[in-house]
């Protein structure tokens, strides 16, 4: 999960799937793209973390 993007925007946007967290970024962060999101969320779900 974490090669998906630079740390910490694979991270946060976990904690934002799990509904911990709004996934906000400072500069020069930037939100991940849709395919990076899919490869966090499908990860979580391979843990049973979301359904």
């Amino acid at each position: 999960m974490l090669g998906v993007a630079t740390n910490p925007i694979p991270l946060k946007t976990a904690i934002k799937l799990l509904g911990r967290g709004n996934g906000e970024m400072r500069l020069p962060m930037c939100p991940i793209d849709a395919a990076g999101e899919a490869k966090v969320r499908q990860t979580l779900v391979n843990y049973g973390l979301l359904k």
